[in-house]
């Protein structure tokens, strides 16, 4: 026994925009191309460099064995710099303001 089966053509009523008018000219005028690569800079430079002071001070809480700061503060370095990289990858997204 066969079956056939028709597919209809669907379509979305009011399909919202992508990103509304408004939006847009808000986020042109805010993040400048000038203001974008200094924040996608500090983001990318800093979460590198947070995650080689992270390594360096757990490498030395290994040392020292007694010591609690630097455990502290490389736990909270190696967490943080995930974001800081992601945040610096968004920023260095927007500089191109063409598309």
């Amino acid at each position: 026994m066969m079956v056939a089966i028709q597919a209809k053509g669907t379509t979305m009523a009011d399909s919202p925009q992508a990103v509304p008018v408004r939006r847009k000219g808000i986020r042109r005028t805010l993040l400048t191309p000038f203001l974008c690569s200094v924040l996608a800079s500090i983001g990318m430079f800093g979460g590198i460099s947070a995650l080689f002071v992270g390594t360096m001070c757990v490498i030395f809480h290994s040392f020292f064995k007694q010591d609690v700061l630097f455990s502290q503060i490389g736990t909270v370095l190696l967490i943080v710099a995930i974001p800081m990289i992601l945040l610096g990858s968004v920023f260095l997204d927007e500089i191109d303001q063409k598309k």
